[in-house]
Order: C-alpha cells, then sequence, then structure tokens
C-alpha cells in the first residue's frame, strides 16, 4: 500500500545499492592497481554488471523510465564492450606466411 502512496521509495532504494556497487568495483579496481604497482600477482576483484543491473531495473520500475539509462554508468559495461570490440581485435596472434608454408597449406 505504501508504495503506491510512494512510487520513489523503492526505486530509490534499487539505486542506491546500485551506486553502493559501482563504487565498490572503483576501489577495487584502484586497490588492485596499487597492489600491482608494488610488484605482487594479486588483485581484489568485484562483481561486474551487479551495480548497473540494480540502476537499471530501478529506472524501469520508477516512475521516469528514462532513468534506466544511468545503467550505463557502470564502468564495467564500457569495459566488457571495450574486451568484445577493441581489444580482441587488437591482440589478436597473427599467423605467418612462413608458418603456412612449412605446413604445407
Amino acid at each position: 500500500m505504501w508504495v503506491k502512496q510512494h512510487p520513489w521509495v523503492f526505486p530509490a532504494i534499487l539505486g542506491g545499492i546500485g551506486i553502493l556497487y559501482i563504487f565498490i568495483n572503483i576501489m577495487a579496481n584502484v586497490e588492485s592497481k596499487k597492489i600491482q604497482a608494488r610488484g605482487e600477482d594479486r588483485h581484489v576483484s568485484g562483481i561486474p554488471f551487479l551495480g548497473g543491473i540494480h540502476l537499471l531495473i530501478a529506472g524501469l520500475i520508477s516512475p521516469c523510465k528514462w532513468l534506466a539509462l544511468s545503467s550505463v554508468l557502470d564502468y564495467t559495461f564500457w569495459e566488457f564492450l571495450y574486451m568484445v570490440l577493441i581489444y580482441e581485435r587488437r591482440n589478436k596472434p597473427k599467423e605467418d606466411k612462413k608458418d603456412k608454408e612449412s605446413d604445407g597449406l
């Protein structure tokens, strides 16, 4: 009953949780960079897409549906697009013509 009277309560709570997850992921990334700068072979992992998913759901159930676009604030969304679209193409191993000729192909 109180949800109908206050349509922003539940989206605000979910959005706040989403922003918290995004902040935790950013801090985990910063801490990983510090650890790797010291020469250690460890990292602190976050949970990818979780903050963006919370913001997406909060935007879709809020009275203003365009707030769902705030889900792109999650840096892991952009990191995933970079890995899929650019990084894999840039670092794909190139086959030498000499290797093909020696194999008889």
